[in-house]
């Protein structure tokens, strides 16, 4: 099992990050922090943002050139979820751990200047690709105060992957990275999946996975149509009305409007308005 210090930012995919990044302030109140550019070896630029309430940052890569590896991502998938960073203290012991898992690292072990890092690709996770670092630079001090957007968003719960095999998902996210299930595993009928949901330690975000149940659930054309993958990110707001008011006045209609459910009120932000992920806001 992998020791893991924290998880350090959700990275997504998109042609112009000046444009998502200005959006995602706008309407959930991701604040930006700051830019990085293009290098020798690399083919991508973007930014961070401090997410609401739950310690980690969001991160926006967009390609610079046709042969960046952002680009492919672009033209298989469209923007969207790219990978999840976690911070591991000691990245040759964490490979050396993989290893003995039967994972083999992509790419080895890489020094961006800042970091050494490694990745878990989504071939052995089940859909995500993790990135492992340790870093031996650190980022200057920012001011990390956020307002929560116009939707009003006071932190980030959880991430949800879509997945074949729950049971699986759960074993694996136990062995490799020491995740504990938070509460029982539950079944909806009426949309069609299974899920459950895993606390990451050292962290405050956490971790739903959901296996479709029939062929036409939502879990399923999400498989069909892209891979078993990052679904969307779940944000507690202050109240759901006011989302969606506040929505509205952007001109975005909530996604299914407001939801009453057994477990919270919700709505979503769709991709087509967010830039390229699927946003569940809810109250408690």
């Amino acid at each position: 099992m992998l020791t893991l210090e924290r998880v350090d930012h959700i990275s997504m995919g998109h042609a112009n990050w000046k444009e998502q990044s200005g959006r995602l302030e706008r309407l959930l109140g991701f604040k930006f922090l700051s830019s990085f550019g293009a290098g020798p070896t690399a083919d991508f630029d973007g930014c961070v943002s401090q997410v609401p309430g739950t310690g980690i940052e969001f991160e926006i890569i967009s390609p610079v050139g046709e042969r960046s590896f952002v680009q492919k991502f672009l033209n298989e998938q469209g923007p969207g979820l790219h990978h999840i960073t976690v911070q591991v203290p000691d990245i040759n012991r964490t490979v050396e751990e993989l290893q003995e898992l039967g994972i083999t690292p992509f790419g080895g072990i890489a020094d961006d200047g800042a970091w050494k890092l490694t990745y878990i690709h989504p071939k052995d996770s089940g859909g995500i690709l993790w990135q492992l670092f340790t870093p031996y630079r650190f980022p200057g001090e920012h001011d990390r105060t956020t307002t929560g957007g116009v939707t009003g968003v006071k932190r980030v719960d959880h991430v949800s992957l879509a997945c074949r095999d729950l049971a699986k998902q759960v074993d694996w996210q136990q062995r490799v990275f020491g995740m504990e299930p938070d509460g029982d595993e539950w079944t909806d009928e009426r949309l069609g999946y299974r899920g459950r949901v895993m606390r990451i330690p050292n962290s405050k975000l956490q971790f739903e996975m959901m296996q479709s149940t029939r062929e036409d659930s939502f879990v399923e054309k999400f498989i069909q149509t892209r891979r078993p993958g990052m679904h969307h990110i779940c944000c507690e707001v202050e109240s759901v009305d006011k989302a969606v008011d506040a929505l509205r006045a952007e001109g975005i209609e909530p996604f299914g409007g407001i939801i009453e459910s057994d477990w919270h009120r919700h709505t979503f932000l769709h991709p087509r308005d967010s830039g390229g992920v699927l946003f569940q806001l809810f109250e408690e």
